[in-house]
């Protein structure tokens, strides 16, 4: 972690996410009051830090935006990018915190809080910039069965709340009880995903009631009108997390090297079953299929 940015007032975090968007239909929402302008002002509740990586290996999914903090990360499309960070803000800015919760019901909520920003910035982000779905993926997307799907369209249409519940729920049925058989290759990484989301909570077993106490009294002491103090004695926590880290200042390191096993690990094979998979896609185009 360096270069750590404090952001105390909701204009201060509207303007520097306004200068971050990098695609059209992101900065358009923004400026104009529309759903992205929306995600940021529920995110603005609280001030908020960012920073970039030092160890790309540790931090990549570090999940840092559940303990306060925004990681920069640049991809060589700008939508892509885009969608990156409105996947880490909606974690942020939905995020609930408990002192004192069991581990189970831990698991719980972060994984509910996974699905609403996975079903954020990978669904329902179409319905409500529909420009978009152009300048992300070249190849065909889990998205892409709900945008070709006029029943859902229709829903949206007429009862957007409902037609959101349903992408989380049909999400939900992926991630745990629809038969493995029956799933595509999208839908058999959200499943390996939703796996490696357990992983991942067993690796912050000795350390997550830490967090869940520090974002609760930080989030109640900003709510309550100090955010200048609030953000203060956040970020001067976050830094002596990261300073006890003498080689890359990463917070938490024990926590971020457990984890980055497992994370590479099924990274490199998803990313190898995609390539295969857009492969005879594209072969199946070729021959006019």
């Amino acid at each position: 972690m360096k270069n750590l940015i404090v952001l105390t007032t909701p204009r201060d975090i509207h303007d520097h996410l306004a200068g971050l968007w990098r695609s059209k239909p992101f900065r358009q929402s923004h400026a104009d009051g529309g759903f992205v302008h929306d995600i940021v002002e529920q995110f603005a509740t609280l001030p908020r830090l960012f920073c970039d990586c030092t160890d790309d290996r540790l931090e990549r999914a570090h999940f840092c935006s559940w303990w306060g903090v925004m990681m920069n990360r640049s991809y060589d499309n700008a939508a892509i990018e885009d969608l990156y960070r409105l996947h880490e803000m909606f974690h942020a800015a939905f995020m609930p915190y408990f002192p004192g919760i069991g581990f189970d019901a831990f698991h719980r909520k972060m994984e509910d809080n996974e699905l609403k920003a996975s079903v954020c910035s990978e669904i329902r982000i179409y319905f409500e910039l529909p420009a978009l779905r152009e300048l992300t993926f070249d190849h065909s997307i889990y998205a892409d069965r709900f945008l070709h799907d006029p029943a859902m369209h229709t829903l949206w249409r007429s009862n957007k709340l409902v037609a959101i519940e349903t992408l989380q729920e049909a999400r939900r049925d992926v991630m745990f009880s629809k038969p493995e058989h029956e799933m595509d290759l999208p839908e058999r990484w959200i499943r390996r995903f939703a796996l490696q989301n357990r992983q991942w909570s067993t690796c912050w077993y000795d350390r997550y009631l830490d967090i869940e106490s520090q974002m609760f009294a930080f989030q109640i002491r900003a709510l309550n009108g100090d955010r200048s103090g609030a953000i203060a004695q956040h970020a001067a926590w976050i830094d002596g997390q990261a300073s006890e880290d003498e080689t890359d200042h990463v917070p938490f390191r024990n926590e971020a090297a457990l984890f980055a096993n497992i994370y590479w690990s099924n990274r490199r094979r998803y990313d190898d079953a995609v390539a295969q998979d857009n492969a005879g896609w594209s072969s199946t185009r070729t021959a006019g299929g």
